[in-house]
């Protein structure tokens, strides 16, 4: 896989700490984040200590969860792809974070969403056509509302902010930066996409991860026209995955998956039928037998109680929320809801004209 740590370690920053909590009371809007699992402390070494002349962070605790080998995710130590995914989740190394003099440092512990991908090609769409905070200096609303004007922020809503595709043929990632998104205008952007779905995957592949950010997109816009929220920099993160093999894996699994809670189902139902003809007197044969209608799903619950994460196919997550308030009593943020449904139009575009149905 593209990363096997399990979280994202990042900086808390207070406004984003209170909106991951508060999230708890949404959620419908929370289905779409990645899992808050609480905050971290960090403690310094006090000067003195043997070591470097540096002070080093250490854990102190995790809001009760296990760390196990959970601390390795903020060293980001991943390929390329999940990099980048754990890059825009975390915006900033841990560890290379300046010293504010304070002896503990608190930071925020999230789902990493890359877990599961094995060449994850990840795209950061920064929503919404406000990039400050209401209260903003002037002068920062002045520079941020012309960054807006010159790129597709105010005009569609959302701005590419970088992407890495997987190159199955060099055997590596093609990068695109926030200058080249940045770059884009409502004629182009829909070029952007394109290159963006460039992985050598073959076009019924690539029509199948298209429809499913379309679907993904159609789900999350019915979300977010009723959350009553501001958003200003947060982003859409869609991952997919960019390596053939492990694409056919992780809809084979997801295959499996459906089969075994639809012959779960049935075995159920069957049941039920038994015991309306049956009666209540069921005696131990019958319930042996009824035992044993659930044994060929053991496996498959096992992997489920142990929170293992398969083979992904797509995910698309809502990330970066230092800027995020709920406004209750003021409606939905029709920044982002333009966003939303401007990229939906263009990827039913790219569809239609990229991949249609009878080609």
């Amino acid at each position: 896989m593209g990363d096997d740590n399990e979280i994202i370690v990042k900086p808390a920053l207070p406004q984003e700490l209170k909106f991951y909590e508060e999230s708890v009371l949404h959620a419908e809007l929370a289905a779409w984040m990645p899992t808050y699992y609480g905050t971290l402390t960090l403690t310094r070494n006090q000067p003195g200590q043997p070591g470097d002349n540096q002070s080093a962070p250490t854990i102190k605790a995790l809001n009760g969860y296990a760390l196990s080998d959970m601390m390795a995710a903020s060293t980001l130590d991943q390929e390329d792809g999940a990099n980048a995914a754990a890059a825009a989740m975390a915006e900033t190394d841990l560890f290379a974070a300046e010293d504010n003099g304070a002896d503990d440092d608190e930071c925020i512990c999230l789902e990493n969403v890359s877990l599961g991908f094995k060449k994850p090609c990840v795209l950061d769409l920064k929503m919404g056509t406000q990039l400050f905070d209401d209260d903003a200096s002037e002068e920062k609303k002045a520079r941020l509302g012309a960054v807006a004007a010159s790129t597709t922020s105010l005009p569609l809503g959302f701005r590419m902010t970088g992407f890495e595709v997987y190159d199955s043929e060099k055997c590596d990632f093609t990068k695109y930066s926030k200058h080249y998104g940045k770059g884009l205008t409502e004629d182009t952007v829909l070029d952007g996409f394109r290159n963006y779905f460039a992985a050598k995957l073959g076009p019924e592949r690539m029509r199948v991860i298209i429809e499913r950010f379309v679907n993904d997109l159609t789900d999350f816009l019915a979300t977010i026209e009723t959350q009553e929220l501001r958003m200003r920099s947060s982003s859409l993160l869609m991952i997919y995955e960019g390596d053939a093999e492990a694409f056919d894996a992780g809809v084979a699994l997801e295959q499996e998956k459906i089969a075994a809670v639809v012959a779960r189902a049935q075995a159920h139902m069957e049941k039920g039928a038994r015991e309306d003809q049956e009666g209540e007197d069921e005696d131990e044969d019958d319930e042996e037998g009824d035992d044993e209608d659930d044994e060929d799903f053991e496996d498959y619950e096992d992997d489920e109680e142990d929170g293992e994460v398969g083979q992904k196919v797509t995910d698309m997550r809502l990330i970066d929320f230092a800027h995020s308030t709920w406004t209750p009593g003021q409606g939905p943020d029709e920044g982002v809801v333009k966003g939303v449904k401007s990229a939906l139009a263009l990827f039913e575009k790219l569809l239609q004209e990229d991949y249609p149905m009878d080609a």
